[in-house]
């Protein structure tokens, strides 16, 4: 029997969620840290209930029944009218995933370019090979990694390595190392441009007075070398950071002359330390797959990956150069 690509409809709703729960069911197999809160279709209808109204969506159908379905949204992202499928916006139920996902793409895609918005994103969870193979095969890059890790504890500070929580005096030392964050990952091979943000002192200041989200800074020969924040994830963008009882790293920074003598690694266990004794339940990070040094930082610490965002721009030409 033929599969029909048609739209998605509130129709759909609830075999498409339980498809999300289905592929969710297979990642904790996999992936036993994961939330199993997700595998229940109840817990990921909301999720698709919330994206009908961002945008348009399709579905894969099969002699009546629901074998596939894109649910993205669209919106303004960085300046830019970008489409966005979130890991519970997408689906499979068939031997032939890559197939199906590609013919979605196509019809979802035209959508989308006819709209004016060419750039394309999906998160796909990490071990979905057939998605994941579709989606390089059309043309997809990776840019983000959700990973996760335990709050075992990791190595103690360095001698002569003070980790402290940070508080408003630190604020200056702060403020500028997150500027030095910006330029590196503005830097290559992440290139992600710098812009003004004025907000960002303000920001920052918001951030060390909260006292059940600390930052804590590095001190070494006197000078702040580095730091790092949490933050907790109640509903994240992914299932993987949608849930009670997860601690965030949303922002760290080590001076590259200090790198080597282990204070990124001091930092994190002391937010390890910190979370483990306010009973979270598992860490989890984000981060640039461009970003060369926080991969190999991220990655060796024990963070396993269990979202990656991919990511395609078209050639805004093709919205009158067809011909």
């Amino acid at each position: 029997m033929p599969i029909e690509v048609v739209e998605f409809t509130d129709d759909h709703l609830q075999a498409a969620a339980a498809l999300v729960a289905a592929r969710y069911g297979v990642e904790i197999e996999q992936e036993p840290l994961l939330s199993r809160r997700y595998q229940h279709t109840a817990e990921t209808l909301p999720f698709l209930r919330r994206l009908r109204s961002r945008g348009p969506g399709v579905a894969a159908l099969e002699d009546g029944r629901l074998v596939g379905f894109i649910q993205g949204s669209v919106s303004m992202f960085k300046g830019v009218q970008t489409a966005y499928v979130p890991d519970s916006g997408h689906g499979t139920d068939t031997q032939n995933s890559r197939n199906v996902y590609r013919d979605m793409y196509a019809q979802l895609a035209a959508r989308w370019v006819a709209s004016g918005c060419f750039v394309h994103n999906i998160s796909i969870m990490a071990h979905h090979r057939q998605a994941m193979d579709a989606f390089h095969t059309l043309g997809f890059g990776m840019i983000n990694i959700d990973a996760i890790r335990d709050f075992s504890p990791g190595p103690d500070s360095p001698d002569g390595v003070e980790i402290r929580r940070a508080g408003l005096r630190d604020l200056d030392a702060v403020v500028s190392l997150e500027t030095k964050l910006g330029r590196h990952l503005a830097s290559s091979a992440a290139f992600l441009p710098m812009l003004p943000d004025p907000g960002r002192r303000r920001s920052v200041e918001e951030q060390l007075s909260n006292s059940d989200e600390p930052t804590w800074v590095a001190r070494y020969e006197g000078a702040t070398v580095g730091f790092v924040a949490i933050e907790s994830t109640g509903r994240g963008p992914v299932l993987a950071r949608s849930d009670d009882g997860i601690m965030s790293l949303v922002g760290a920074f080590v001076e590259p002359e200090t790198r080597s003598l282990g204070v990124g690694r001091a930092l994190l266990n002391i937010a390890l330390e910190w979370g483990r004794s306010a009973e979270y339940g598992v860490c989890v990070v984000d981060f640039e797959s461009a970003n060369i040094e926080g991969t190999r930082f991220w990655l060796g610490a024990g963070f396993r990956p269990v979202i990656y965002s991919l990511s395609r721009r078209l050639d805004d030409r093709i919205a009158w150069a067809t011909e």
